[in-house]
């Protein structure tokens, strides 16, 4: 069975993780996705001059580590670096 989420309470919880990480600077956005999921798009110059992989490495580092198992509730992210904008 496919767990649904609590759209508006992961995304504070989600939100809130990846600002005290990349900076109160950091621009986020969350759209909601399929069964609650979240789906985030991040611009942080902690990204500026990293690899791809890297960038998705930070940020899903910081959401196992804090969410735990709800971390899965994030399916889609894409990160930017202020250098690509």
């Amino acid at each position: 069975m496919t767990p649904t989420y609590d759209f508006t309470a992961l995304k504070e919880r989600v939100t809130s993780v990846l600002r005290e990480e990349f900076g109160e600077n950091t621009s986020i956005r969350v759209e909601e996705g399929w069964h609650g999921r979240l789906h985030i798009r991040i611009v942080s110059d902690s990204f500026d001059g990293r690899s791809e992989e890297l960038k998705q490495d930070m940020i899903w580092d910081a959401l196992r580590t804090r969410l735990g198992e709800d971390a899965q509730g994030v399916s889609l992210v894409l990160a930017f670096g202020t250098d690509q904008i």
